[in-house]
């Protein structure tokens, strides 16, 4: 049996994400609320961002890295980096490692054969058969964690005979809902900076690139009328910079002023806080971090199912269009644009799903347990003959 320390799990988490956005918000939550009770993390990220200064800020380890698996015809690049993971592991006496994305997982599958510690991996996007079985052949995963039922649901058929079912675990994307919650001098304000009056205000809060179908969006408010202006919080991710150009001149071109792109916001509860509606308009989301927030902040969401949105919003919470029905989702916008009521009255009911699904303190708890399983367990690698 591993010893753990009276419960201190000291975690190399691996990442490829150097925001504090999307799939590093839950790392955040579990650094923050599970080191008061015993997580010793230390980062290793292919990109120094705001997430591994904020971890350093913490007073955390920190490693900034290439996160490609090595391979006979990569770069020699690759192997000094697994060669320094492997370092890392053994100068803080690593337990286990977490993958925080499952691309990094080629990568920490490596390193947790070599070093015989256990590896947990999250899943934020859906797996083909491929992946998998390229991925997990080898080394298959103590746990994987799916963000949310609909997560497990569409990577299962990639998964099923990979890894097996019993390892799998969700746990949905969380939040802190206490300080994500309706501000009414955030709203007044946000309101007042952007002379909105009586104007209905839209919005969404994404990367601006073209899984995320923004355009949808500025197409339908096209046949939407009445005073309604459209906020989109984000900015181009890099190879996305001529999506995000011509974006922005065909919604300036469509809508004029109606329009405003924000740019990347750090503090989305101003803008939050100040809409009336957020309107989803995704390819896919495996659990929607930003729908979340617009939930906790009482702001009804509609849009597209996106394979899961639907399933944090239902029921009560906004309105599911069809997917990529462009005229469905202008009439939806129209209804609500006009229905007062309907938004006053959906706001609680969005607050609730939040603060009841998605509360990150609960989440923490779970991320816990599966590491002090794993850990008491002495759980070892699985080398399956593939």
């Amino acid at each position: 049996m591993v010893s753990i320390d009276n419960m201190q799990a000291r975690v190399l988490y691996l990442t490829i994400n150097p925001n504090r956005a999307s799939t590093t918000i839950p790392t955040e939550g579990w650094i923050s609320k599970l080191a008061p009770k015993g997580l010793q993390p230390v980062l290793a990220t292919s990109t120094v961002g705001d997430f591994s200064k904020w971890v350093e800020e913490q007073g955390h380890p920190c490693y900034t890295l290439g996160m490609t698996a090595p391979a006979w015809s990569g770069p020699w690049a690759s192997y000094k980096s697994f060669l320094r993971l492997c370092r890392i592991v053994q100068r803080h006496q690593i337990q286990l490692i977490h993958c925080n994305e499952q691309n990094v997982y080629p990568m920490g599958a490596y390193v947790s054969r070599a070093m015989k510690k256990p590896i947990v991996v999250s899943v934020h996007f859906t797996m083909e058969r491929g992946f998998c079985a390229w991925a997990f052949g080898k080394r298959v995963p103590d746990r994987v964690i799916f963000v949310s039922e609909a997560n497990l649901r569409n990577c299962f058929p990639g998964m099923e005979g990979v890894v097996e079912s019993s390892r799998f675990e969700v746990i949905n994307n969380g939040i802190d809902t206490h300080k994500n919650r309706p501000d009414e001098a955030l709203r007044r304000l946000f309101r007042e900076e952007h002379n909105l009056g009586d104007a209905v205000a839209l919005g969404v809060a994404c990367a601006l690139r073209p899984r995320k179908q923004i355009e949808h969006l500025i197409k339908a408010v096209g046949f939407v009328s009445g005073d309604v202006r459209v906020f989109v919080a984000g900015a181009a991710v890099a190879g996305d910079e001529v999506y995000a150009d011509e974006l922005i001149a065909m919604s300036k071109n469509l809508l004029g002023s109606r329009v405003t792109f924000l740019g990347h916001q750090q503090d989305l509860r101003p803008l939050l806080n100040g809409l009336d509606l957020f309107v989803n308009t995704s390819q896919e989301e495996a659990c929607s971090i930003s729908v979340i927030e617009s939930l906790a902040h009482g702001c009804p969401v509609v849009g597209y199912p996106s394979k899961s949105v639907d399933c944090q919003i239902l029921p009560g919470g906004g309105e599911i269009t069809p997917q990529d029905d462009i005229p469905a989702l202008a009439e939806c916008i129209q209804r609500w644009s006009t229905d007062r009521n309907l938004r006053k009255q959906t706001s609680a009911n969005a607050r609730q799903i939040a603060t009841s699904k998605f509360d990150m303190l609960g989440n923490c708890e779970q991320v816990w347990k599966i590491y002090e399983d794993v850990l008491q367990s002495g759980a070892r690698a699985s080398y399956p003959d593939r």
